[in-house]
């Protein structure tokens, strides 16, 4: 007698663009963890002072700053991307608080990329202008007071990511370890965010570094929606004109 083995519906899953994505995604999270890492090493000494030892620091420092800011731009975005395909991850209990704190968060994340990216960019454009005096003056009339709260706006956006890991904590698809690493991270990053000091914000990064590679992993894990019967593998059985005597 002769059988035909069909494949787990788990496995067919892994190959329906919605696997893909994910993949992608985790990917990311993790690119996201290295290029934050490598920036952090990258920016020189009073990146983060005033408008003028900022300029110095960026005239004195072209190739350093330009490569910081992109590694940098290229953690937050594909963070952000990372999440948002994340808070796809919940489709009963706990999906409200993941899908808000999700959009909220990665949404947070793109723009502190693309916000970022761009300030930096022109901070080194206006470094290497001769009359420094009047690139002094500019720069801090581009950080005229609208512009400070829109930044403002983007960073309490991270404090979405605890309602985000709420809602996977809810979801049972983390632990509620997740919302104490959330938590920590969210602290970590304000209070470490204006340092210049390598380990300091190294330091401060960690926790919510160890928060994406946690999304890489449930990126990878959760079960794909194509072929799902109620979160576990189903095995399809060959028709009865498929066995021989």
């Amino acid at each position: 007698m002769s059988t035909t083995t069909a494949p787990l519906a788990s496995d067919r899953a892994a190959d329906t663009p919605e696997g893909h994505m994910r993949r992608v995604a985790a990917a990311a999270a993790v690119i996201a963890v290295i290029g934050r890492v490598v920036s952090i090493f990258l920016w020189p000494p009073d990146s983060d002072a005033s408008h003028a030892r900022m300029l110095a620091t960026a005239a004195a420092h072209p190739g350093a700053w330009n490569a910081a800011t992109a590694a940098e731009a290229v953690a937050w975005l594909a963070a952000g991307f990372a999440v948002l395909t994340g808070l796809h991850l919940v489709t009963g209990r706990g999906t409200v608080l993941t899908r808000i704190g999700g959009w909220v968060y990665g949404s947070s994340l793109l723009a502190l990329g693309f916000v970022g990216g761009a300030m930096n960019s022109v901070t080194a454009t206006l470094a290497g202008e001769p009359n420094r005096a009047l690139m002094v003056g500019v720069q801090g009339h581009l950080h005229a007071p609208i512009l400070d709260a829109f930044v403002t706006l983007i960073l309490l956006g991270e404090l979405a990511l605890v309602v985000f890991a709420v809602g996977l904590a809810r979801a049972r698809l983390t632990g509620w370890w997740y919302l104490a690493l959330a938590v920590v991270a969210v602290s970590g990053y304000v209070v470490t965010a204006s340092s210049s000091n390598h380990v300091v914000v190294l330091a401060g990064f960690a926790p919510l570094g160890a928060s994406w590679l946690v999304l890489a992993r449930l990126l990878l894990q959760a079960p794909v929606s194509a072929g799902r019967t109620g979160g576990d593998a189903t095995i399809e059985l060959a028709s009865p004109d498929t066995f021989t005597a």
